[in-house]
């Protein structure tokens, strides 16, 4: 393998990883996705495109085929229709507005059809006439320096070329619209990211064009083969990689809020197994059936917001069930211990919580009569987001193991004045 196609594999590994997962994700959807389905054609092509500029697969399908530079052409097909059927996507994701500019009309199919049929009836007629590939000492084959100074291969690749910096351009633009169209959040990240590739892609192209040009001149480009290969290929990177990131943010949203809720999970476990055994036998056993263990917090990625729900919905019915075995003075008097102590603000706020649930659940445990007057007050201060419970209760939750609460927490219970420090 050459020093091009280790460069090469920086993007043809990302496509083909892309590739898979879109096909997992149709697979379990079940149902057509006009716009989804046009991204999964869209990197199939252009991982094909990119995976036949492997020497050893260009060399295997010259000598499986016994004609020079076999995989050229179906390769930068592929390219192009990649780059069209990109075209197609993003026109599908930009939010609608009338009256639309004039240009969109380039992103419907047809226009688009028309464009690759063109490109490939001449670029079908002209490759015969190109000249043969150059191939180094190393076995890497270098077709368009080969086509340096060359009539044919120059007309060959910009009918490669030209549809190419067309198609990211339409992209660039219909990408910037529907950043633009669009209110802050994933949807718009990804338009502009994509827009940056796009963008970058443009200049492919041109860069490609201009080493032809100076071609047909009998001028001597200013870069060598060599440095002229590597720009080539750091242009293709810079393009395909924001492609794939800003194509996957929302994928990536996901995974980072499954992560996330993933952590809020564990951090709640030991409030919540030290409460659950207050809740009625069947929850209990539920959970006994389920095996909720922590190596299933830890790696079972599937259904994480839910089990969070399920979690944060079980402490909240926990604390309901302590309510009893807290007098009604007993949060007022926690939160002013707690504030003596040191901790202010939430913290404090958090660590009375925390206080109220220990006495409360030893109580119960102890088969201790209730509180008279018990406290009627809700004693968890949660709010209507999901992710805002979580984060509070894991707060409570690490007051609530702490031993710094022990002698607040005795003090409290037996009446005594003395405050340990927090």
């Amino acid at each position: 393998m050459t020093s091009d196609d280790a460069i090469a594999l920086l993007t043809i590994i990302p496509l083909w990883v892309v590739v898979g997962f879109r096909v997992h994700s149709r697979r379990k959807r079940n149902e057509p996705s006009r716009g989804k389905d046009a991204l999964l054609w869209t990197f199939v092509a252009l991982a094909i495109g990119t995976t036949l500029r492997l020497s050893p697969l260009e060399h295997a399908i010259a000598s499986l085929t016994g004609t020079r530079d076999a995989a050229i052409l179906p390769k930068h097909l592929a390219v192009v229709a990649a780059c069209l059927l990109l075209v197609g996507w993003v026109d599908s994701a930009v939010p609608a507005r009338s009256p639309e500019p004039r240009w969109r009309r380039l992103g419907d199919l047809p226009p688009r059809l028309a464009i690759w049929a063109v490109a490939a009836v001449i670029a079908i007629a002209t490759f015969p006439g190109t000249a043969p590939a150059r191939v180094a000492p190393n076995g890497d084959t270098d077709f368009i320096n080969g086509q340096f100074g060359d009539g044919w291969g120059t007309l060959y690749l910009a009918v490669y070329l030209i549809p190419i910096g067309i198609a990211l351009t339409l992209s660039t633009a219909l990408c910037a619209t529907a950043a633009s169209r669009s209110p802050a959040g994933a949807f718009r990240r990804c338009m502009h990211l994509m827009a940056v590739g796009c963008g970058l892609g443009v200049t492919y192209p041109l860069y490609r064009l201009t080493y032809l040009g100076y071609g047909l001149a009998g001028a001597e480009f200013p870069l060598s083969e060599d440095q002229f290969d590597l720009g080539g290929n750091l242009l293709q990177i810079a393009t395909i990689l924001p492609v794939i990131a800003g194509s996957s943010i929302r994928a990536i949203d996901i995974v980072v809020r499954a992560l996330r809720h993933r952590r809020a999970l564990i951090a709640l476990r030991p409030l919540w197994v030290d409460l659950v055994v207050v809740l009625s036998p069947d929850t209990v056993r539920r959970h006994f059936d389920e095996g909720s263990s922590l190596v299933r917090d830890r790696w079972l990625m599937r259904h994480t917001y839910d089990r969070l729900d399920q979690r944060v919905v079980e402490i909240w019915d926990a604390t309901y069930e302590l309510l009893p075995w807290i007098e009604e003075d007993l949060p007022e008097r926690a939160l002013a211990a707690v504030r003596a102590a040191g901790p202010t603000g939430d913290d404090a706020e958090a660590a009375a919580e925390a206080l109220c649930l220990r006495i409360a659940r030893r109580r119960a445990v102890d088969g201790e009569p209730h509180a008279v007057p018990s406290t009627v007050e809700p004693l968890l201060a949660l709010r209507d987001d999901q992710e805002s419970n979580a984060l509070w209760l894991t707060r409570v939750g690490s007051y609530y193991g702490s031993t710094r609460l022990d002698d607040i927490e005795k003090a409290l219970t037996t009446g005594a004045e003395k405050v340990g420090t927090a």
